[in-house]
């Protein structure tokens, strides 16, 4: 006799079992593609970077330019060997800035779309302000930074903040203001509490949305500390850019470069790997 088909309902609908599947019989392992296509995408993505320096570079053999216009990756990852504690030292203190004025810039953005998305008073008075503050240039902010808090560290890590805080503000705003009128109906019939509604439906509706503002945040911090150490810095990667612009010194230069693309290249990855581990629901809608 023919084994019956078993239909299994799901949020997505029906799903209709591999046939061959009996009753109560438990469907075989699917194999873990999720692993097997990360590896690839991180192939491929290895693969495009020394391409990249490959072209680069014989770019550079071929033209032969001055060493004062340009170099290649070679001379820039010798620089990097000759001086390893050098980069290490400011590398180091460039990272530091960059996730302290992520993490603020996290905080500060997720608190302010709750509040646009949950108030309409604030939503009125604040939404126009903080567009018109983001028209303004960060660097011009920098110098005003640097007269509150000084030329330390404090100084960097707020014009890091600054850059990363907008995108947090605006997909924390469209991810509450995104959930399907159908949940909404849901904790209204079920009488939810502001608060229930709040951590139970709107703010995992909007986990995706945060996500995607915070990779893009992770990267602008990086730049953010960058131009706080141009304006007033005495160490990190962007003194070392400075140092070695005003020495026509272009393999430290671009050593500086390499790193800091590195730096943002690896957050970038870091907060994407924990979405996906955070969010794993939106990996299987796709």
């Amino acid at each position: 006799m023919a084994t019956p088909e078993v239909r299994e309902v799901s949020s997505d609908g029906p799903r209709q079992s591999p046939p061959g599947t009996a009753l109560g019989e438990p469907a075989a392992p699917q194999p873990k593609r999720f692993s097997r296509d990360s590896i690839a995408a991180g192939a491929k993505a290895v693969a495009g970077i020394i391409g990249l320096f490959v072209v680069w570079q014989l770019l550079v053999t071929i033209i032969a330019p001055p060493e004062y216009l340009f170099v290649g990756p070679v001379a820039a990852f010798a620089e990097l060997i000759d001086r390893p504690e050098y980069f290490a030292t400011n590398t180091f203190v460039t990272l530091q800035e960059a996730l302290a004025g992520f993490a603020l810039g996290t905080a500060l953005g997720v608190l302010c779309g709750a509040a646009l998305h949950y108030s309409q008073t604030v939503r009125s008075f604040l939404y126009p302000a903080l567009i018109a503050i983001d028209t303004i240039p960060k660097v011009a902010l920098a110098p005003l930074f640097i007269v509150w808090f000084g030329f330390g560290f404090e100084s960097k890590a707020f014009v890091a903040m600054a850059i990363a805080f907008f995108p947090l503000v605006i997909n924390t705003y469209d991810g509450l203001s995104s959930v399907p009128h159908e949940l909404q109906e849901l904790a209204r019939i079920n009488k939810a509490s502001p608060w229930k509604k709040m951590t139970k439906i709107d703010f995992i509706y909007a986990i995706p949305s945060i996500f995607s503002g915070a990779k893009i945040s992770i990267s602008l911090a990086v730049g953010g500390a960058v131009v706080g150490e141009f304006i007033a810095g005495s160490k990190g990667l962007g003194y070392v850019i400075l140092l070695a612009n005003s020495q026509v010194d272009l393999p430290s230069m671009f050593a500086a470069f390499m790193v800091l693309a590195a730096i943002a290249l690896a957050l970038f990855f870091i907060v994407d790997f924990a979405g996906r581990k955070l969010v794993p629901w939106k990996n299987h809608t796709k």
